[in-house]
């Protein structure tokens, strides 16, 4: 229902041609905010792979998300780090959690669809290969060592507890382990017999009852490093030599600082205390890191499968993206100077012009509302389409069907979306009683004929249509608004 009408689009198919023919960055221009999600859709599933689409700011992705999730349930948001202040991200393991939810679809899904923001492109990362090495695959009739188990879950970022309650913790009590991995929505309890599996099963962690034997479980790590003694090394040295220099310049205090940050870090990880703190030290550990782009890509080519990426409002994108590195350079001078943080942690951001350049070596688009020259990139070709969106009917029925006589008439394809299933049914007899061809379905292979109107099942809060190929998709926000949330009254005491 929502990709035949793109197939009639001369712009699209060109542009399916020239993605087929040469990787590189094209331009697609006259896209309203509303249809984007759908015009990805199609182009996406036209050339199949992983696909990415990267936008802005997340409020933007977030929305994304949630228009994109309606053609693609299994889409997933990848957050950037705050990496100035990370390390008190009041978040908590909810950000960590998305994270490994995308690493886990990248390394094991066929066609994976991710949507960031393009400051999350210039995180470093440990290298996939490094990540596929930290995973714990578990199974009935393996052999476990639960002290060995132990000691490499914290070091893979878990919290060690009495009972397992949380996202990211696991607990040892007897033969049995339990765990709450960060990429499953329940917990794990794998029975031990003497140092065999014996099963693993889902609980729940607030009655502790078994719910499903399990024929294997993979724990994706609590954190996007896993350290050991031998990786201090190069941390503990470079502290030791800033230290020196800050003594000679008579700096004691940053001295004794950059000292006690250093030696903090370490009893974390010898005392299996907990690693989060230990990501801002990164390049430490990991001489040889890559950006999410690169991590996309090696996925990518282990399954010998395209990589799409799509990049919403291109000059906005890089607008932020030069913030970023503005506050980032600004921050971490002052910071170097005052002993708060070590050298090679200003090393932990990756330029605006690596990332142009890396696009332009994959199959990018640059999505934007209006034709306009990217200074920071060079498409191939440009392409245009006449997309619009759909004037809000303000609760007027009366409006909506005139409108979609108008559509029957001029033989537009509609497609009408409603909140519930109980909703869309209503909604297409009442259609029907003013003469309209309106039909409700859950088919959404079923192609709308010229002069019909479909209605289906779906959220989406904006509608669009194509013009060129007479397409209209209206949402039930367009016909009645959206909903306003009820405003909780402030109670006032005497006094």
């Amino acid at each position: 229902a929502f990709l035949g009408p793109l197939r009639g689009l001369g712009s699209f198919t060109e542009l399916e041609d020239a993605m087929e023919r040469r990787p590189g960055v094209y331009a697609a221009a006259g896209l309203t905010d509303a249809g984007k999600p759908h015009f990805v859709y199609g182009l996406d599933r036209a050339a199949g792979g992983a696909r990415l689409l990267v936008t802005f700011n997340e409020q933007k992705a977030r929305e994304l998300l949630e228009a994109y999730t309606f053609f693609d349930a299994d889409a997933l948001y990848f957050p950037a780090k705050d990496i100035l202040f990370y390390q008190s991200d009041v978040r908590g393991t909810a950000l960590t959690s998305e994270r490994m939810k995308v690493y886990r679809a990248l390394l094991e899904e066929e066609q994976p669809v991710i949507i960031t923001t393009f400051d999350a492109l210039m995180d470093r990362l440990v290298r996939p290969e490094v990540m596929k090495s930290f995973l714990l695959h578990l199974k009935p009739g393996d052999t476990l060592d639960l002290e060995n188990t132990r000691k490499r879950l914290v070091c893979m970022g878990y919290e060690y507890n009495y009972q397992v309650e949380e996202p990211g913790q696991f607990s040892v009590r007897g033969g049995i382990l339990d765990i709450f991995p960060l990429t499953e929505e329940t917990a794990y309890r794998i029975e031990l017999w003497d140092d065999e599996i014996d099963s693993v099963r889902s609980f729940s962690p607030e009655s502790q009852r078994s719910l499903d034997h399990v024929e294997e479980l993979t724990i994706y790590p609590a954190s996007e490093l896993v350290l050991g003694q031998k990786e201090l090394d190069a941390l503990t040295a470079d502290a030791e030599k800033l230290r020196e220099t800050y003594r000679k310049e008579m700096k004691t205090e940053e001295a004794f600082r950059i000292g006690q940050a250093a030696e903090y870090i370490r009893e974390q990880i010898l005392e299996l205390s907990g690693i989060r703190q230990a990501e801002s030290y990164l390049p430490y550990f990991y001489r040889d890191t890559v950006g999410f782009l690169d991590y996309m890509a090696y996925c990518a080519d282990m399954r010998g499968q395209k990589f799409l990426v799509f990049v919403d409002e291109p000059a906005r994108c890089m607008e932020k993206a030069e913030a970023v590195e503005t506050e980032f350079a600004s921050s971490m001078q002052q910071r170097l100077e005052k002993g708060y943080v070590l050298p090679g942690q200003a090393d932990m951001l990756i330029g605006r012009e690596k990332i142009a350049a890396a696009l332009g070596r994959q199959h990018c688009v640059l999505l934007s509302s209006l034709e306009m020259r990217h200074s920071a990139f060079s498409p191939i070709k440009s392409f245009y389409f006449q997309m619009k969106s759909v004037n809000p009917y303000n609760g007027s029925f009366e409006l909506l069907v005139k409108d979609l006589t108008r559509y029957k008439k001029e033989k537009y394809s509609v497609i009408l979306l409603c909140s519930s299933r109980t909703r869309a049914g209503r909604m297409a007899s009442d259609l029907q009683e003013q003469g309209l061809t309106a039909f409700y379905t859950e088919d959404g292979d079923r192609v709308v004929q010229p002069g019909e109107t479909m209605v289906l099942y779906g959220l989406q809060k904006k509608g669009f249509s194509y013009p060129d190929v007479k397409f209209v998709v209206l949402t039930e926000t367009d016909i009645f608004g959206a909903e306003k949330k009820k405003k909780k009254r402030k109670k006032f005491r005497d006094g």
